[in-house]
């Protein structure tokens, strides 16, 4: 089973459908607040702004409509006493009445402050308490008060090049931020609704879309890796062109690797298991008759010889199948500079001491002065199993020959060929698997693990194996980087 043991099966198959809603429900909302936000900022701003139009609006109109009202009261001298300039600041404010967005204060030193009679209600008794904020001379600026955040504009009056006065234009801010939270809290009602309504149609929605992973885990859970090298599985909602798809593809390709490395357990085990049991039954046979028989001395050192020599085949099968098991990292191998020269040196000492014939091994002075990065030991056992490999499966007057090259990319290469009859193309496809041999009789029987040890040990170096076979001979060449 491929689910977890214990979990509810219910609560995996929507999880994901209930998170993906809760997401989604989640950045919508962020996303109306973020909205109602921005809208209520942009009321306060265009208020603000529409009331600053306002008092300029104003500025203006008192400095085109005042002074012919102040040169009317001046007197012969063209003089303005305090009087005179509050006479013709009544008379301006009784045909200017202001607005229901602000209010104007005309201030004559010595002759009173005059305000228009129709402006906002707060805005007068700011007046009439003394509170309303006088600003910053030939500035618009916020300015806080008892009755809020007001924009205030403070502005001297002239005529005739004689100062007489100032006007204070105020308009409060709080109307365009009561209209701001107004629309906030509308926003806010419409999208709560639509949250819901739109949250019940994507639960729904995302239910649906999900359906088909729900039915690929219920199809996963179900599968029998046991039974999966015997029978193909197929998976609901492959080859669909979206991601759903995507995830069927990759879990019916797992199942396959799954399904191969399966049926690549059994074919070892069965393999291991058979290569175990022959020279344990040899030895077992060769005890029995030399116990039911009695030998005298003789007997024993040929029974002992046997058993000597299926005892070290055992031991040469662990040593193989402990390097293919471990070959294929770089666990158990050192890491260092291997000249290639010493390598084919040691590789010849071990041809020489082992007494194969018609191996040649490239001179030191022959071979290319480059330096790769490995474990020496372990490429000469790889190179020493592809000799031995070579002396086993081909005729006795075959030619072995050994030699290292470098390749334009700097790759160094080290060739083991043979002028042998060839490989059968049914066995060089699959020569480098455990256990492919092609003697299983005999005291010469081989275990099969040759070139698979050969293969592990080279890619634990970062290295590669290539074959080439046919009737003139193979060749199986390992590259390997150089040294950086």
């Amino acid at each position: 089973m491929l689910g977890a043991p214990g979990r509810p099966d219910r609560w995996l198959a929507g999880a994901l459908h209930r998170r993906v809603t809760a997401i989604a429900l989640a950045v919508l909302a962020a996303t109306l607040a973020a909205a109602a936000l921005l809208t209520a900022e942009l009321i306060r701003v265009d208020d603000r702004a529409s009331l600053d139009e306002v008092l300029l609006g104003e500025l203006v109109e008192v400095r085109r409509a005042l002074p012919p009202l102040l040169e009317q009261q001046a007197g012969a001298d063209g003089q303005l006493t305090a009087q005179e300039a509050a006479q013709a600041a009544r008379t301006y404010q009784l045909t200017h009445a202001g607005s229901a967005r602000h209010l104007a204060v005309l201030d004559v030193p010595g002759g009173g402050t005059f305000s228009t009679q129709e402006s906002p209600a707060v805005l007068r008794d700011l007046v009439n308490r003394a509170q309303l904020p006088t600003g910053v001379p030939e500035q618009l600026v916020t300015e806080p008060s008892p009755a809020g955040d007001l924009r205030v504009l403070n502005a001297p009056l002239a005529a005739g090049g004689q100062q007489v006065g100032t006007v204070l234009l105020v308009g409060s801010l709080e109307p365009g931020r009561d209209q701001a939270r107004e629309a906030l809290g509308l926003i806010a009602l419409a999208g709560g609704v639509g949250l819901l309504v739109g949250g019940a149609v994507l639960v729904v929605a995302v239910r649906r879309a999900t359906a088909p992973l729900r039915r690929l885990a219920e199809a996963a859970r179900a599968v029998d890796l046991a039974a999966l090298p015997d029978q193909r599985v197929v998976v609901p909602g492959a080859r669909r062109d979206d991601e759903v798809g995507a995830v069927a593809d990759e879990v019916e390709r797992m199942l396959e690797r799954i399904s191969r490395d399966e049926a690549l357990r059994r074919r070892l085990l069965a393999s291991v298991s058979h290569e175990l049991r022959t020279p344990l039954a040899v030895a077992q046979g060769h005890l029995e008759v030399f116990e039911l028989t009695g030998g005298g001395p003789e007997d024993a050192a040929a029974t002992a010889a046997v058993l000597r020599r299926e005892l070290d085949r055992l031991g040469r099968l662990v040593d193989d199948l402990t390097a293919v098991t471990r070959g294929g990292t770089a666990d158990g191998a050192s890491v260092e500079a291997v000249f290639v020269p010493d390598l084919l040196t040691a590789l010849a000492e071990r041809t020489a001491g082992l007494g194969l014939p018609l191996v040649e091994v490239q001179a030191e002075r022959e071979a290319p002065p480059v330096v790769i990065a490995g474990d020496e030991d372990r490429v000469v056992q790889a190179l020493l199993n592809l000799v031995l490999n070579a002396r086993t499966h081909t005729p006795p007057q075959t030619r072995v020959r050994v030699a290292a090259r470098v390749r334009d990319d700097g790759w160094v290469v080290l060739d083991v060929a043979d002028d042998g009859p060839g490989m059968d193309p049914a066995v060089a496809d699959v020569a480098f698997e455990p256990f492919v041999t092609t003697r299983d009789s005999g005291d010469q029987r081989g275990s099969g693990l040759g070139l698979s040890v050969v293969r592990a040990v080279t890619l634990a170096q970062g290295g590669r194996v290539d074959l080439a076979t046919g009737p003139a001979g193979t060749t199986v060449s390992l590259a390997f980087p150089p040294e950086r």
